[in-house]
Formats: structure tokens, C-alpha cells, sequence
């Protein structure tokens, strides 16, 4: 696989790890308005077998975004939303240029969502066509956990099934997960008392278009386990995941060696005033 090719793809893989929310945990389960900052770290790590006695091609990227969120209301059932990514920065242990992600520097991302944290629509407000900006959008739809229409309490649990149509660069890409989640219990977190919630995701993706006038095929399968803790008052307090892909490339039918990247995030809330 190119390496541009990989780095494309792996923007809605990268993106589908990071999943937060401002969920309320009061009996209706609902999103409550408010600004709130966070620290997302998110570490990946790819390997690939080149055979021929060559070593493995294996590098690993740290991505580090400060992002704001605002929930506020609208009408009804209908909150808006707004994300900001604040600041993004990319290391990497490769030995070449990193991606350029100067348009993601300060871009903002409006649209609406249900109480419970359903997004029916995210775009970029500036109205730009831009790639990045489009396939971010579309990635940070995921951002927000999808509540279940009850109280939380241990030992709840609910279901949540995504299917998403996004293009990175020349490649159109079919893109479906299905995640359960459940309430492990209760914990105090930074003296705050909060709701443990567990996360397991498996997905699937498919994605075709053209590579150097070549016609490409990529499809990849993985899991996600994560956790993430919200205070009684429904402030996310921080969570972590895990994500694990095997990625294949076709292209003039002849197929590459699997890919295994992983992505580990971690989720930190930034206190007011920081």
C-alpha cells in the first residue's frame, strides 16, 4: 500500500477510536449544554510483513488533539452541537514528512443532535468541499456515545449500529460498526462520584477507487474495547480504547501483505481555566 493510501484511510480508522460525550447521567439519560475542553492522546502503532528476508515495515504515530466541545439548545428534543479542533499535533517515529494537517488547525464543526446524542448532522461551518474536513466531519459524528432511552445504572446496557458512506481522497469507502455498551458499575474519579461504561465495537470496511491511474481495492476488520466514566452530573471524566485492524490492499488483482495497525486513545477532561 502507498503510504499517502494508508494515511488516508487510516483518518476514519483514527477517528472511530475517539468516542466521547457531555452525557447527563440524571434519569433521562439525556445531554445536558455546556462547553467542555479535552486532551484526546491517541498512539498508533502499524506492522507489515514484506517477505523476501526483509524486515517488517513498522512505524508508530502519536497524535495529540485538543478539542472543544459545545452542546446548547435549539428546539425540542434538538440540541446544538459544535465541535473545534484547537490544536493537533503528529510525531512519528517514520522517517518522512508528517501528514499536513494545517486545514484541521482551529476548524470547526457545526450541526444538531438529539437529547440522547444521535447526531443528524455535522458539517464544517466554514462550507468547505475540503477532504479532510469532510471525512472529519464525518468521522466526529461518532464522537458522542449514543444513550440509552432509560436511566443508567449498573449493569444497564443498550446497543448502537453505525453504517457510513465517506470518501477519503479517491477512495469511496462503505463503513459499518456495531458496538454494545454496558454500565460496570459506579466509581469515584478525581473525587467525583461516576458511572463506569464499557465499550466493545466490531467493524467493517470497505473502500474502492483508483491509486496512481490503478484501480484499488482496501478492506479492513477489527475491534474496539474501551471505557469511559461519567460524573453524576454527566461530565465525561476521561476514558481510554483500544483498536485493533487487519488491513488488506488489492490493486490489478493482486493483493499485498495484511496490515496490523492499532490504535490505543486515551480521553483526559481539561479542568476550566487550565
Amino acid at each position: 500500500m502507498s503510504l499517502n493510501t494508508a494515511r488516508r484511510f487510516a483518518v476514519c480508522a483514527l477517528a472511530s477510536v475517539v468516542v466521547t460525550s457531555v452525557a447527563s447521567a440524571q434519569a433521562s439519560a439525556a445531554y445536558a449544554p455546556g462547553r467542555l475542553h479535552y486532551h484526546v492522546t491517541t498512539v498508533s502503532t502499524r506492522a507489515q510483513p514484506l517477505g523476501g528476508g526483509r524486515a517488517p515495515f513498522d512505524f508508530s504515530t502519536t497524535t495529540n488533539q485538543w478539542i472543544a466541545l459545545d452542546v446548547a439548545p435549539q428546539s425540542g428534543d434538538t440540541l446544538k452541537i459544535g465541535i473545534t479542533v484547537d490544536s493537533i499535533r503528529i510525531t512519528s517515529t517514520l522517517d518522512a514528512p508528517p501528514p499536513d494537517v494545517a486545514v484541521l488547525q482551529g476548524a470547526k464543526f457545526a450541526g444538531t443532535m438529539s437529547s440522547r446524542g444521535r447526531i443528524y448532522a455535522l458539517t464544517p461551518e466554514a462550507g468547505t468541499t475540503d477532504g479532510k474536513l469532510v471525512a472529519t466531519a464525518t468521522a466526529l459524528k461518532r464522537f458522542l456515545l449514543p444513550l440509552p432511552a432509560r436511566a443508567l445504572a449498573t449493569g444497564a446496557s443498550w446497543a448502537d449500529t453505525v453504517v457510513e458512506h465517506p470518501k477519503v481522497g479517491t477512495i469511496s469507502i462503505t463503513s459499518s460498526s456495531v458496538t454494545t455498551y454496558k454500565v460496570a458499575g459506579d466509581t469515584t474519579v478525581s473525587g467525583q462520584k461516576a458511572w463506569r461504561i464499557d465499550r466493545y465495537t466490531t467493524i467493517a470496511q470497505l473502500g474502492k477507487g483508483v491509486e496512481a491511474g490503478q484501480p484499488l481495492e482496501i478492506s479492513s476488520s477489527g475491534t474496539v474495547t474501551g471505557m469511559q466514566f461519567f460524573s453524576e452530573k454527566g461530565v465525561l471524566l476521561g476514558g481510554s480504547s483500544t483498536q485493533r485492524t487487519d488491513l488488506m490492499e488489492k490493486m490489478n488483482e493482486s493483493e499485498g501483505a495484511p496490515i496490523q495497525q492499532t490504535f490505543k486513545s486515551t480521553v483526559e477532561l481539561i479542568p476550566t481555566g487550565s
